[in-house]
């Protein structure tokens, strides 16, 4: 009963030390960067929705190949690749989906914004973008931080749904798309830099064999 227990505490370290390496904060924060950079979809000549929706397309697929990329060539070669139990192997299939998600998700984040649906529900001023934030970032990055136990995603999860609350209070004084670049992109970048901090570390902890 021993081992088995010292064993599972092995297994959770192992897990948790999945996201020491900064290569999640960094990929979150460039996410939600992208959304930003985003709101200047017209920089192309293009109608602004499909200037944006290119630009996130393009973003979030680059996003994707940064995470996975850094951990093939950067936390791999370091630590190893651990081989989890049926629950981690759960967990890993879920944040393969969720990748998947948000791709999906800055869609629907963008149609959202675009469509004018909280308009037609007589639902505007302040409440609309904390309902947004709220429901569309906030719940589901809490959700995911629960599951995978990245602590500090709750923290973000937070900041980034406070993000479109923060660039209608910024839209008075800055105007658009500046109030969504000052809100929801210097969170992103905040978060790439902590990110960094811990890749650092990282890095530093664990020198590559190859060196």
């Amino acid at each position: 009963m021993s081992d088995q227990m010292d064993l599972k505490a092995l297994e959770k370290k192992a897990w948790r030390s999945v996201f020491q390496d900064g290569i999640w904060d960094i990929y979150f924060g460039l996410l939600f960067l992208g959304l930003a950079v985003a709101s200047f979809g017209d920089i192309f000549g293009l109608p602004s929705e499909l200037g944006s929706m290119i630009i996130i397309l393009c973003w979030n697929s680059i996003t994707v190949l940064f995470l996975i990329l850094g951990k093939k060539f950067i936390t791999i070669p370091r630590i190893g690749f651990v081989k989890f139990g049926t629950k981690r192997k759960k967990l890993k299939k879920r944040m393969l989906g969720f990748l998947i998600f948000n791709l999906i998700l800055a869609f629907l984040f963008l149609f959202v914004n675009l469509s004018g649906i909280f308009e037609r529900l007589n639902i505007g001023g302040l409440i609309e973008p904390l309902v947004v934030g709220l429901l569309l970032i906030t719940i589901p990055l809490s959700i995911l931080a629960y599951f995978l136990e990245f602590h500090r995603l709750y923290i973000y999860a937070i900041l980034f749904g406070l993000g479109f609350f923060n660039s209608e209070l910024l839209f008075p004084l800055v105007g658009s798309p500046l109030d969504l670049f000052l809100s929801q992109g210097l969170i992103g970048i905040i978060v790439i830099l902590i990110g960094s901090v811990f890749l650092i570390q990282f890095l530093r902890k664990y020198p590559s064999s190859k060196a």
